[in-house]
C-alpha cells in the first residue's frame, strides 16, 4: 500500500480527521473523508448517513462546546483497520463548566474514505466535572503517533483477548483502567452475572482493539442509583488492551455507563 508523505494512508487519513476536521469543526472535510452512508455506533445508538444523522448530531456537539478540542494519546493502525485513544476538551455553553473526556474508538475504511466508526466516551465523567466544577487536566498526547507502522493480526493475541473479553475480564481489570479512574475515585457499574457480547475486534502486533456489551443484572457502584439494583443492566464498552506471552497485560477501556444509567433507570 502506498503511503501519503511517508505515511500509511490510512493514518494519513486519521491525521486529517483529527486535526483537519474533529479539532476544527470542518465539515467540508468531514465530506471528504467520509463516504456517504457512513455509520457510527456508540452504545446500542446507530447513526447511518453522513448527512441525515452523522453531521447534524455533530453539529449538535460543536454548538455545545463551540471550543471542542480533541487530543489523541494512542494509535493503534493495522492494514485495513485503526483505533484511536483519545481525550475530547471543552467549555460547555449549556452548563457553563469546563471538562475533559476520553474515548476510545474503532475505525473501518474502503481505502479511501471511513466507512465506520464504533466509539465509546465518558461522558458520565464529564456529567460529573461539569456539577463539580473541577475538570479533570488534559494527558499528553502521543508523542507522534502518525508514523508508527501498520502491525499484522496474530490469531493467537486475538483468541486470548477474545477469551478474556467473554470471560468478562474487563468488569474485573485493575482500577485506572477504565474511564477517568486516574482523576477521580472509581465509580464502576456492577453486574452480577453478566455475558459479553464481542461486537467488533481486531488485532494489530500485540495489540487488539475491541467493542463489546455486558449484559446482567445491576450490583450497584453509580452513585444515587441503589434503588435500581436487580434491574436488568446492559454496558457498551470500547478500548484497546495489550497481550503478552499469552495473558492480557494491559488494557485501557471507556464504558457508556452515563447511558447505562438512563437505560437501567427506564427500565420497568
Amino acid at each position: 500500500m502506498d503511503s501519503v508523505d511517508g505515511l500509511h494512508p490510512l493514518a494519513a487519513l486519521l491525521r486529517r480527521y483529527a486535526f483537519a476536521y474533529t479539532a476544527v469543526h470542518d465539515f467540508a472535510v468531514c465530506r471528504e473523508i467520509m463516504v456517504d452512508g457512513y455509520v457510527l455506533r456508540m452504545g446500542d445508538v446507530e447513526l447511518r448517513g453522513l448527512e441525515d444523522r452523522y453531521i447534524p448530531a455533530t453539529r449538535k456537539q460543536y454548538r455545545q462546546y463551540p471550543g471542542l478540542g480533541f487530543t489523541v494519546h494512542e494509535l493503534v493502525l493495522a492494514e485495513d483497520r485503526a483505533a484511536f485513544h483519545f481525550t475530547e476538551h471543552g467549555r460547555s455553553v449549556l452548563h457553563g463548566g469546563a471538562a475533559s473526556w476520553q474515548g476510545v474508538s474503532l475505525y473501518r475504511w474502503d481505502g479511501e474514505r471511513l466507512v465506520e466508526c464504533r466509539v465509546e466516551q465518558d461522558y458520565h465523567g464529564r456529567r460529573t466535572q461539569q456539577r463539580t466544577g473541577r475538570p479533570h487536566p488534559v494527558r499528553p498526547a502521543g508523542l507522534d503517533p502518525w508514523t508508527s507502522p501498520a502491525a499484522g493480526p496474530d490469531d493467537e493475541v486475538e483468541a486470548v483477548a477474545r477469551r478474556w473479553l467473554t470471560g468478562a475480564g474487563l468488569l474485573g481489570c485493575p482500577l485506572g483502567s477504565l474511564d477517568d479512574e486516574d482523576d477521580t475515585a472509581p465509580r464502576r457499574m456492577l453486574l452480577s452475572a453478566p455475558r459479553t457480547e464481542v461486537l467488533d475486534l481486531f488485532g494489530a502486533g500485540d495489540r487488539v482493539a475491541f467493542h463489546v456489551v455486558h449484559r446482567g443484572t445491576y450490583a450497584g457502584g453509580l452513585d444515587d442509583c441503589d434503588h435500581l439494583r436487580g434491574r436488568s443492566a446492559s454496558l457498551y464498552a470500547s478500548g484497546l488492551l495489550t497481550v503478552r506471552d499469552g495473558e492480557v497485560v494491559e488494557v485501557r477501556a471507556v464504558t457508556d455507563r452515563l447511558a447505562a444509567e438512563r437505560r437501567l433507570a427506564a427500565r420497568r
